[in-house]
């Protein structure tokens, strides 16, 4: 629908501004099903560290390649850490991964051109959401699961659909009736696993593994979504993610990392918490083929670490404390935006995803500069979420005001009294040094 116009009044934000929208939205919250702009640029040196350490680390292992790691931002000074881009940095790269099996990456990092095809690779992302009765770490995890078999490539294909074309170039499947041979190579597959005490012959599980094994991804995915039943979900639902991760392994899938948000919805919700956790260790460090092949990476913040530290000490998982040296190979914190680099780049990215049809602005940022980008920066200690938001305000205080131009003169003011003011950042902080 076409935004309201007032008679006579002038429309800044096309006319002068060239954008058909504000870009940014208040109190932005990550929405993996609508991702919005996502500038990978903005984690500056931390996004290798991100692939070095979840990635390309453990498949340099021939065995075991399993990680149980977090990402922090630890020192945003609330116990929450929000507005860091944790949770959109673990589902945007998961989905460009999936997108050509980690091939880009691999490449990106330094990966022999030879080699790459032989270490395809996969990644999930899934969050405990009370809306949707997503309140265990089984339930949480066949989300994963859906969101690795719905990503599509460039074509339009479906992870789900390209795995089924992998397994048809195994010798044992029949190319005349693939689907029942796929079926059959998983079943033996399964059989495998001593540790796997699944009932294959159940009635959600042979429907499970039936769709599985056929090209119709919806179907699928409706299956998992409403004929496997919240309470199955929650106390079976291991199962099925271990399933996935066979038929993953019979496509020669190498690796897959699942990264778990909002964990600390997981202590609120849960009624029984060290079982849960209990179930959760026997099934990702002692049940085959996950514990081989399977990475689990947990999104974490001061609060999540504290409701949920005694039971994790209690079932002997490694520990995810950043503070712990011993621990840097398996967590990254993030710093938030360290330069002025980096913050140009992402509001740029924004300003053009809105800009009019045929706009030619003077330069990138327009209508801001780089003195009001800095100052914005300064102001909001580099968190991105709220440098984002605070040009979004200042953007709409200019079109309120009739304030056709947008300088320092303009915004200092508006960034006074921050709820924050009294912790700013020392007058010679240096945010061209991208090393903060």
């Amino acid at each position: 629908m076409a935004p309201l116009r007032l008679k006579d009044a002038p429309d800044l934000l096309r006319e002068e501004f060239l954008l058909h929208d504000n870009p940014f939205r208040s109190s932005q919250i990550y929405n993996p099903d609508q991702p919005g702009t996502y500038v990978r640029e903005m984690y500056g040196k931390q996004l290798d560290e991100f692939h070095q350490k979840f990635f390309l680390l453990p498949l340099q292992k021939e065995t075991n390649r399993q990680v149980i790691g977090a990402v922090w931002s630890s020192h945003a000074g609330n116990a929450l850490g929000k507005g860091y881009g944790k949770s959109m940095l673990m589902a945007e790269e998961s989905r460009l991964i999936n997108q050509d099996f980690g091939a880009a990456i691999l490449s990106r990092m330094g990966a022999d051109e030879g080699d790459i095809p032989n270490y395809p690779f996969l990644s999930g992302y899934c969050s405990f959401v009370t809306g949707r009765e997503v309140k265990s770490f089984p339930a949480a995890l066949l989300d994963a699961v859906i969101f690795i078999l719905e990503t599509r490539n460039a074509d339009g294909v479906t992870v789900h659909r390209r795995l089924l074309e992998r397994l048809t170039e195994r010798d044992d499947v029949d190319a005349d009736y693939p689907s029942e041979s796929i079926r059959q190579a998983l079943w033996n597959e399964l059989r495998r696993y001593s540790g796997l005490s699944i009932q294959l012959t159940h009635k959600t599980v042979a429907g499970f593994i039936d769709r599985l094994c056929h090209n119709d991804t919806d179907d699928l995915v409706h299956f998992i979504k409403s004929e496997i039943g919240p309470r199955i979900k929650a106390s079976q639902g291991f199962n099925f993610v271990h399933i996935f991760n066979a038929f993953a392994r019979l496509a020669k899938i190498v690796y897959i990392a699942y990264f778990v948000d909002q964990v600390e919805n997981f202590a609120k919700w849960a009624r029984q918490q060290e079982r849960d956790v209990k179930i959760l260790r026997e099934s990702i460090c002692q049940t085959s083929p996950t514990a081989e092949m399977c990475s689990f990476i947990f999104q974490m913040h001061i609060s999540a670490q504290q409701e949920i530290e005694d039971w994790w000490k209690n079932e002997h998982l490694p520990s995810l404390d950043y503070q712990k040296p011993i621990n840097k190979t398996r967590i990254i914190d993030l710093k938030g935006l360290t330069s002025i680099k980096e913050a140009t780049m992402l509001a740029s990215r924004y300003l053009n995803a809105s800009r009019i049809n045929g706009a030619r602005p003077a330069n990138e940022l327009h209508p801001f500069n780089k003195d009001v980008i800095e100052a914005v920066l300064k102001a909001r200690k580099g968190n991105p979420r709220e440098f984002l938001e605070t040009l979004g305000y200042i953007l709409d205080t200019a079109i309120s005001e009739k304030e056709r131009r947008i300088d320092l003169g303009f915004v200092e003011p508006l960034l006074a009294n921050h709820e924050d003011d009294e912790e700013t950042m020392d007058d010679d902080e240096d945010f061209d040094n991208e090393e903060r």
